[in-house]
């Protein structure tokens, strides 16, 4: 909590500075004025009014697209991981295949790849009305709500997922067989398969539980450039969650707006760092002294 209330309190303070014109008729000290920002925010959660039109309330706007905003960015990070894990494994156990050939060929492509070009190329490809190909199933281009259809919901959320998991997935895929190159050498692994135990025992009880640690890290560090990836996807598919509004609100100069979004970035950032602190520690226990 204390990371994102000094988020806010330096963003507010930089805008200051920046655009003075915004604070113009309020004659209080500036630490009168921040204090009396902060305590909107984070007591009473008021954010203000949109300067751009129509003029709505920002929490409102937060608490219509916050839900879309987490599917998302849970969504993608779920994909990234399994994927990633999955493929890295895979990776550092079968170094010299043509398979382990693509997945570190297709790794290198999605961690340099322009994911909005990737979006707007699969939409006009294979986008719901607009295919140029016509293989049977169509990108949906319409977000739907959950509480609408939850299978139009989960159909609609699948690509935009994917593509936004698709960095971390590679990342998470270097990391993963790194990390198992690394562990597949010690002793206890080699006991472990004289004892008579398969391969794909080892890997998921021992070695991918040693090699965990960096992975979740990763995943926790890389959370900013996964939001940065959920911004220019949800501006592709039209998703509207909180971060769709981020274009308008810099061209307008909706200073309410943008401060609404940078405390939804924030929280999202800090409690998925929180996350990944508590995974680190369940999986090892000689962490929650340090």
């Amino acid at each position: 909590m204390a990371v994102v209330v000094g988020v806010i309190a330096l963003t507010w303070l930089a805008m200051r500075v920046l655009r003075p014109a915004w604070f113009a008729g309020d004659d209080r000290a500036v630490p009168a004025q921040l204090a009396d920002e902060l305590r909107r925010t984070f007591l009473h959660f008021d954010l203000g009014r949109q300067w751009a039109p129509p003029g709505d309330r920002v929490a409102a706007i937060i608490r219509r697209g916050l839900p879309a905003d987490i599917s998302l960015l849970v969504g993608a990070t779920a994909f990234g991981l399994l994927a990633g894990t999955a493929a890295g494994t895979y990776c550092a156990a079968r170094p010299a295949t043509v398979l382990t050939r693509a997945f570190e060929g297709a790794a290198a492509l999605f961690i340099f790849a322009p994911l909005y070009v990737v979006g707007l190329g699969l939409i006009l490809l294979f986008g719901s009305d607009i295919a140029l190909v016509e293989v049977g199933v169509h990108i949906p281009r319409a977000y739907v709500p959950f509480r609408e259809s939850a299978l139009g919901w989960a159909g609609a959320l699948v690509v935009p997922c994917v593509l936004v998991g698709l960095p971390l997935a590679a990342l998470i895929m270097r990391l993963t067989r790194t990390s198992v190159r690394s562990v597949l050498g010690e002793e206890y692994i080699l006991a472990a398969g004289a004892k008579g135990l398969s391969e794909r025992t080892i890997l998921r009880r021992h070695v991918l539980r040693a090699a965990g640690a960096p992975v979740i890290s990763a995943a926790g560090m890389t959370v900013n450039l996964t939001i940065t990836n959920v911004v220019l996807i949800e501006a592709v598919f039209g998703v509207p969650g909180v971060f769709s509004h981020l274009k308008s609100a810099i061209a307008y100069g909706d200073f309410p707006m943008l401060m609404g979004i940078t405390l939804v970035g924030a929280a999202l950032i800090a409690l998925a760092n929180l996350l990944a602190d508590v995974a680190l520690e369940r999986l090892d226990p000689r962490l929650r002294g340090s």
